[in-house]
């Protein structure tokens, strides 16, 4: 895999936010919405491993990365800015979202169908809360203290149920950092999870076709929530990523872009 050219464009969204777009590659548009504690940089050796087929736009969320941000946050804000930017990418757009960007695609998805969709474990059909009230409590005091390294720890082993031994290993990695800065942002996300009813989403709107990621090795939960949302749909495959988890991104890009461009091939030119 080689590093391709990417440039940086800028869209402005409903309520004039700006929002920056990585653009990378060429061919049929794929515009990436990213998850949590990320930024549109941990997706670029994707980007780079599709670039001969694909164009890339590489959303950074408002509040991440490069992007600007609102004084009051909600999730219909953030969809605004999904459309932007698939306006920008054209009709023929592919919309891929991953984790809470497979929420804010997916939630999109039932009232601004794409020409199709690829969704990576997105956090619908929970079997309860995801993060609950005593949690998300707890974790906003945290930020209200600007105790943002204690913050990330706690999501760690309340949101994603992380053992303590990864919290350890992640606590000493380089990543560690840069995620904490980030750590304000999943409390809304989070939020926002808690207060969608999956039950009674419906997902029978979302007509493109559709194919639906997970991990060989990613949360049962995460997995079986994922099969879910496949089943609910009327065009849509599910495919395991063989000896991955939830950040397939990072630890197998070349394998992850191999599967999304099996399904391109599947579609209509």
């Amino acid at each position: 895999m080689t590093e391709a050219n990417s440039i940086q464009t800028f869209v402005t969204s409903a309520d004039g936010t700006r929002i920056s777009v990585t653009v990378t590659g060429q061919g049929r548009p794929l515009v990436l919405v990213h998850g949590s504690l990320s930024t549109s940089a941990d997706w670029q050796r994707v980007a780079d491993s599709l670039a001969d087929h694909m164009t890339t736009y590489a959303i950074d969320r408002r509040g991440y990365g490069s992007s600007g941000d609102a004084a009051a946050y909600s999730v219909e804000r953030e969809r605004d800015d999904v459309v932007a930017v698939l306006q920008l990418a054209g009709p023929a757009a592919i919309l891929f979202g991953h984790s809470f960007g497979g929420f804010l695609a997916g939630s999109l998805a039932l009232n601004h169908v794409p020409a199709a969709a690829i969704l990576y474990e997105p956090p619908f059909f929970p079997p309860g809360p995801v993060a609950g009230e005593e949690a998300l409590a707890a974790y906003d005091s945290l930020l209200a203290d600007g105790d943002l390294d204690e913050a990330l720890a706690l999501g760690m082993r309340a949101f994603v149920q992380a053992p303590e031994a990864d919290i350890s290993a992640f606590r000493s990695s380089p990543a560690w950092k840069t995620r904490t800065t980030l750590a304000p942002t999943w409390a809304r996300e989070m939020h926002a999870l808690d207060a969608f009813d999956s039950e009674r989403a419906p997902f029978a709107r979302i007509t493109c076709p559709t194919l639906a990621l997970r991990g060989e090795y990613s949360p049962d939960w995460l997995r079986e929530g994922t099969r879910l949302f496949q089943k609910a749909l009327p065009d849509a495959r599910l495919v395991d990523l063989p000896g991955q988890g939830h950040d397939a991104a990072e630890t197998a890009p070349s394998l992850l872009a191999r599967e999304v461009l099996n399904f391109v091939r599947t579609l209509p030119a």
